[in-house]
């Protein structure tokens, strides 16, 4: 639930002195309202903001009109809606801010200004305001995979996985930034598959130029082709051909040849067990199977830090997540885009290893594993 701040908290702290004005007690309140103990409390003190029909019932309780819940208030500050998610600048720094669980939490955006800032959820609501014309999954696709690109085109400083996690999920979740339409959409659930799909546009989009321009074509297909290409394998395990994210085919004098599958996901925790029967049976065919991910993991927090899965290289945090990749190469390498992961020895063979990358350039390690594994593919 929202929390009041600023001119509203003040507003709301007059409701106390209606009640007593009345001479109600809190507990009395809540048995003419039926509502259960400490909502009075919430609602005086801002640490929940009742709804205006709720603010109509407690006046009409306590024998009040809104001119008393206006009265010794200063004046407004401009700009002063209070958001899911919002901003404020601090020096060469902007602030976010936005409820996490219990908390209400705040992220960082080191050298960025607001005008950045409001210009990337524009983005996000510009895509989105489109809906109103045509109410189709793929602008909502489009619009999220748009306003993360354009924040790592301003912010190419900043970790990637965090300006995922803390700011274009967070700035999805906000009901304004969708058309009044979607109002009692359940945003959060709608993201885990718009979520998804987006992230895989942003695979294709950042890599596919430059990979094509060296022969390899990265792309998103549609479920015929993935039957099509699957059927096509004579793979001895039965898998799900829904299971492919992105492909990989690769130029040839014959036409475009199959040589792999990358597994996008935003998180280890999402069903990336689903993934492993397709990869293993992928790999030991021959082709490849790398898992691109954000690694987005962090607890609820004042000061979240976004951690991710893997732990650390060696000791005691050394991940089951990180052993999949690096002991039991369930995935033809790993790919996070989180800094806060830590890569693999160079000890390790090539995949086996996890990679740490960003969006400043797609002539990557990422973009590099993919051209040299094609070129082994073409050489066996």
């Amino acid at each position: 639930m929202a929390e009041a701040h600023g001119y509203l908290r003040a507003l709301l702290q007059n409701l106390t002195v209606i009640r007593k004005r009345a001479g109600l007690s809190e507990t009395q309140l809540e048995e003419r309202l039926i509502l259960g103990p400490g909502w009075i409390r919430r609602f005086e003190t801002g640490e929940t903001i009742p709804s205006i029909d709720m603010l109509l019932a407690l006046l009409h309780e306590t024998g009040a009109g809104l001119p008393d819940l206006l009265d010794g208030l200063p004046e407004p500050e401009p700009a002063a809606v209070e958001r899911s998610i919002f901003a404020a600048q601090a020096d060469n720094n902007v602030t976010i801010y936005f409820r996490y669980a219990n908390f209400d939490a705040r992220y960082t955006l080191p050298t960025a200004t607001l005008d950045q800032f409001e210009e990337v959820i524009k983005t996000l609501r510009d895509g989105l305001a489109r809906l109103v014309r045509d109410d189709h999954e793929a602008i909502k696709t489009d619009s999220v995979a748009r306003a993360f690109l354009k924040a790592v085109e301003l912010w190419p400083h900043i970790n990637p996985s965090d300006l995922w996690w803390f700011v274009i999920y967070r700035a999805y979740c906000d009901p304004y930034n969708h058309p009044a339409q979607y109002a009692r959409l359940d945003f959060t659930q709608s993201w885990r598959r718009t979520g998804g799909w987006a992230l895989e546009e942003i695979l294709v989009r950042h890599y596919g130029p430059f990979l094509k321009s060296r022969g390899v074509n990265i792309f998103i297909a549609d479920g015929d082709t993935k039957r099509r290409v699957i059927g096509n394998l004579e793979l001895a395990e039965r898998i799900e051909a829904d299971k492919i994210d992105v492909m990989l085919t690769g130029d040839t004098n014959r036409g475009q040849m199959f040589f792999g599958v990358v597994h996008v996901k935003a998180s280890f925790a999402e069903r990336r067990t689903d993934d492993v029967p397709l990869s293993t049976a992928l790999s030991g065919a021959g082709y490849i199977s790398p898992l691109w991910t954000m690694d987005c993991k962090s607890m609820p927090a004042a000061n979240p830090v976004n951690r991710g899965e893997l732990g650390d290289v060696d000791g005691r945090r050394r991940s089951a997540k990180r052993k999949d990749i690096e002991d039991d190469a369930f995935f033809t390498g790993c790919f996070s885009y989180n800094q806060h992961t830590q890569p693999s020895p160079d000890t390790l063979p090539a995949s086996r290893r996890v990679y740490v990358c960003n969006f400043a350039n797609p002539d990557d390690v990422f973009s590099r594993f993919i051209l040299e594994q094609w070129r082994r593919f073409q050489s066996s």
